[in-house]
This record gives structure tokens, C-alpha cells and sequence, in this order.
């Protein structure tokens, strides 16, 4: 079954390893390589019986560790169009919310709104489809297809990057639900160079079908092969609230809690969402717009006109073997709020 994607923001801490993706090394490099802190915006737009799901998602990472030369591989259930972001979307965020919580709202109840590459000539490129190929900022980003057990490692070593050891259950996981894989070559990040040990890449968006209709996915299997514990932050932009606890769909059931959510004021129309293309004339975003103008003019540019709530939830010191035998990734649902009712995308 095809499925869809929500928005997200991960914060992580130095000493935890971060969901959404795996770091590669390159093939002559034995040293430590891991990612300090990963962030992600997500906006999610719900299709229907005829037209599916699509998103916008954004990453940004930051990485340590003593090469210049890497590989990020992320999966997706759709081929995705990549650009360039700005990094102040996070910064604006995190303050936004942080804002929000002081002091915390009194909410009301909410309902629902229900370029092609060319692949090579050689047994490792016919096993791996190559769909595109681009340069995005400092980003070399192919989008790849694994056709056969074994091969997303051997275009891996053909590339000049480490194999993922260990790691058929999770590829397979993926291959089998026709995925492809995102394979982002970073150089010349100056990591190298710095005091610290760290660098911050820019952010890059990728916008897809997600090919569900009302699912929010978030791809939690990756992070199997991960070592150490982590945490996940995930800020959501949707039209409705998302379902918490109302039912065996809720996102508490699969280990994550609510932070924050935008709610309606005596000022604002019920369940109608915020105008975060023009936050300074919406009745409840309004006193903060000056926080937000870098956020303002990307739904501008991607999303005019549309309202959105923004919701926040967390999980902490998830463990990777105990996600790694998941069997899914994470799914996240609207609040419908009829209990009984079984969402689309999880019958």
C-alpha cells in the first residue's frame, strides 16, 4: 500500500543518533561519522479516492565527525522534485512554539476535516534504477530504485560510499513497498576545518506524492540501523488536528506525546485552520507575525492562501531495535471525531 507523509521537526541531542535517513561513509574513511541534529518541516495536504496525497518536506542536519565527503540516504514512496530552503524556516519555528508555551493555551475540542538519468551499462546500474540525478545547493541528489537484494550496496560501493551492513531486513522493507531512495553525496562541507568537529548543510525540500489519503508517514524503519538511542520532534502542518488518543489510530500508542498545537479563539472560525501565508491578518497568528517572516514568505511561495494548523509532538530515547521490528513505518491520522471511524489509509 502506498502512503503518505506529515510534517516534521527533529531536534536531537549530541549524544543520540536521529531518525529519517542513514549517514554513509565514503569508502576510504573509517572514522566517525553521525549526525548531532536533524530538523524537518513536513506540510501535508490529504487527497482522496482519485488524487493522491503530497507534501512538502523539508531536512536539515547537522554532522560530525573528520570527513568532507559523505553520502545521506533517505527513502521516499514517490520519486521527489528537490530545491534549496533557507535555514532561518527552523530558528522561526523553535521560537514560535517556545512562544506558544508561555504560558500554556487552554484549548478547545477540535474535529477533522476529513529529470531522468540514464541508468548505465553495468549489472549493478541495470539492478538499480537510476529515476534522476541533480545538483541541489552543495548536494549531489540521485533518486534511486533497488530492483534486486542486495544491489542499492553495490551502486553504494560503485559510488564510492560504505555498504549498509546488516541491513536487508530494512531495504527489503522498502523494496518490496516500491520505494526509492534519496542518495545524497554532501563534498566539500569544510567539516574538516572547523574547531568543533561540526557543520550545519542547508536545507533541502523534497515535494511528492506521498500515493495515500489520509495517512501521515514518517519513515521510522531506517532509523532501525541506527546504534543509539533517539529522540524525535515532529512539528505538523495540516488542516485539522491529529488524532492522539481517540482511538488505536492515535499517535500516543506509538510512543509520542503532544507539545504543542494551534487551537481556535473566539476571534477565529472553528476548525478553519491559520493563515500562515498572511499570519499578520489572522486573528490568532497575528501578535507573532514578526517572529515568523521567513515562514510567512515560503507558504507564500508554496502554499498561498491555504490554512494550516501547526502541531507539535514528541518521542524520547526511542531504542532502535525495538523500532526496527516495527511493522511499519510511523503512521499519524486526523482526529475524526467519530471513535469507530477507521482511517483511510490504515484499512
Amino acid at each position: 500500500m502506498k502512503i503518505s507523509l506529515a510534517v516534521f521537526v527533529l531536534f536531537g541531542l549530541t549524544s543520540l543518533s536521529l531518525a529519517d535517513g542513514k549517514l554513509i561513509r565514503p569508502a576510504n574513511y573509517s572514522g566517525s561519522l553521525e549526525e548531532t541534529s536533524q530538523e524537518a518541516i513536513i506540510i501535508f495536504h490529504g487527497g482522496d479516492e482519485e488524487k493522491s496525497a503530497t507534501e512538502d518536506l523539508i531536512l536539515k542536519i547537522q554532522v560530525a565527525g573528520k570527513t568532507d565527503d559523505f553520502a545521506w540516504v533517505v527513502p521516499f514512496p514517490n520519486p521527489p522534485k528537490t530545491a534549496e530552503e533557507s535555514d532561518r524556516l527552523f530558528s522561526e519555528l523553535f521560537s514560535y512554539v517556545e512562544t506558544r508555551l508561555r504560558p500554556p493555551p487552554k484549548s478547545k475540542t477540535l474535529g477533522a476535516k476529513v529529470g531522468a538519468a540514464n541508468g548505465g551499462e553495468n549489472e549493478a546500474d541495470r539492478k538499480v534504477e537510476v529515476i534522476s540525478r541533480e545538483v541541489v545547493g552543495s548536494y549531489e541528489v540521485a533518486v534511486v530504485k533497488e530492483k534486486v537484494a542486495g544491489s542499492l550496496n553495490e551502486w553504494l560501493e560503485k559510488e564510492g560510499y560504505q555498504p549498509l551492513e546488516n541491513a536487508e531486513d530494512v531495504i527489503g522493507f522498502y523494496r518490496e513497498k516500491d520505494y526509492v531512495f534519496a542518495c545524497i553525496k554532501v563534498a566539500e562541507t569544510g567539516l574538516t576545518k572547523t574547531k568543533d568537529g561540526k557543520v550545519d548543510l542547508h536545507p533541502l525540500r523534497f515535494t511528492f506524492e506521498t500515493g495515500g489519503r489520509d495517512g501521515i508517514y514518517f519513515p521510522m524503519k531506517m532509523t532501525g540501523l541506527q546504534t543509539e538511542p533517539f529522540n524525535v520532534n515532529l512539528y505538523v502542518f495540516y488542516g485539522a488536528w491529529l488524532n492522539d488518543h481517540i482511538n488505536g489510530y492515535g499517535y500516543e500508542h506509538r510512543g509520542f506525546s503532544l507539545k504543542y498545537r494551534d487551537w481556535d479563539t473566539k476571534q477565529c472560525k472553528a476548525n478553519a485552520g491559520k493563515s500562515w501565508s498572511l499570519p499578520e491578518r489572522d486573528p490568532f497568528l497575528g501578535n507573532l507575525a514578526h517572529r515568523i517572516p521567513t515562514v510567512k514568505k515560503f507558504f507564500q511561495k508554496r502554499h498561498p492562501g491555504e490554512l494550516f494548523y501547526l502541531t507539535n509532538i514528541q518521542a524520547k530515547n526511542l531504542k532502535p531495535g525495538d523500532v526496527r521490528q516495527w511493522q511499519d513505518d510511523l503512521w499519524i491520522f486526523p482526529y475524526y471525531t467519530d471513535k469507530k471511524f477507521v482511517p483511510f489509509d490504515a484499512r
